[in-house]
């Protein structure tokens, strides 16, 4: 019997295979069907106190595996998460990997991007990101896909590091005006869409610094001890999550409400459940937020996009 191969994607060529649209797509189908019970799917393994994560998922339909192992290192190293990404087939032979930490920025700005396209504003035009490290610019591309922005500011600790996002991106939008910031609550106020992609374990900004009707993706932190708005602030707002279970063992913002009695595991939402029933929209009056500590569906949903545009040899 023959050795199986894999088909393996650098960054590069993953980059090449899929565009974001398609991984917004897929991603929004793949948070429909988690709702829908179309996956098997643990919480994931986080040996070293959270410094590696290994993430398997089963579509039951297709009879598919993905499992994501990677490293988390925020002390400085460059990139700060490395590691792989694999597709499994029980019918076939074939495997795919991929580099995992472009896969994670990928589908993590894609589940920015679905929050964005059912709960921000239609008309939307401004968006601030919060954070300008390996995460930011897949933020800015998939809310880009999704509205008609006008105009991005990156915020960071440092102005020399939101420059240097931008710098990242701005020749794919030539026409939005980009702006580098070193205060992320000046930044927040009055944009339409905000994006957090840091490990912060104070709050960034508070309620109060929003406008009403801001939409806001926290999907920096996933350890407890982690949070990126406080968790009386986020208890204020139109909430959504990726995952119930997975955002109240490992959601900071959302640990902190639950134990301060201000939400209850069985009153969070999926974005899932909303998408499924469609009867969620815009809240002019309101700050939406949606919670996200990352689920293995969406590396799944971005290696079948993945796995699509390379059988066909398109970007589906």
């Amino acid at each position: 019997m023959g050795a199986s191969r894999t088909d393996w994607f650098d960054a590069e060529q993953l980059r090449a295979a899929v565009n974001m649209r398609t991984v917004v797509d897929h991603v929004r189908e793949a948070l429909v069907g988690l709702h829908g019970g179309d996956f098997e799917i643990p919480l994931r393994f986080a040996p070293g106190a959270g410094n590696f994560l290994v993430m398997p998922v089963r579509h039951i339909a297709s009879e598919t595996l993905v499992v994501k192992s990677l490293s988390a290192n925020f002390t400085g190293r460059k990139p700060a998460l490395s590691g792989t990404i694999t597709w499994e087939e029980w019918h076939t032979e074939r495997h795919v990997g991929t580099d995992a930490a472009e896969a994670t920025a990928m589908r993590t700005g894609a589940v920015s991007g679905v929050a964005a396209d059912l709960l921000a504003a239609p008309d939307a035009d401004s968006l601030t990101v919060v954070g300008a490290g390996g995460q930011a610019p897949d933020q800015i591309r998939a809310v880009l896909a999704v509205r008609d922005i006008s105009s991005v500011t990156v915020a960071a600790l440092r102005r020399e590091s939101a420059q240097a996002c931008i710098a990242r991106v701005a020749d794919e939008f030539p026409h939005v005006r980009f702006t580098a910031s070193d205060d992320p609550r000046a930044a927040v106020a009055g944009a339409d869409i905000i994006c957090c992609a840091t490990p912060a374990k104070e709050p960034l900004f508070t309620l109060d610094d929003l406008k009403p009707g801001a939409q806001v993706n926290l999907i920096g932190s996933y350890r407890p001890e982690m949070r990126e708005m406080s968790g009386a602030d986020v208890a204020r707002t139109a909430l959504f999550v990726d995952d119930v279970e997975a955002v109240t063992a490992e959601a900071g913002e959302i640990i902190e409400a639950v134990d301060a009695g201000e939400l209850e595991p069985g009153d969070l939402r999926t974005l899932g459940s909303a998408l499924a029933a469609g009867d969620v929209a815009h809240d002019p009056d309101r700050v939406t937020v949606f919670k996200s500590v990352g689920v293995a569906v969406q590396d799944w949903a971005l290696m079948r996009a993945l796995v699509d545009a390379t059988t066909t040899g398109t970007d589906s």
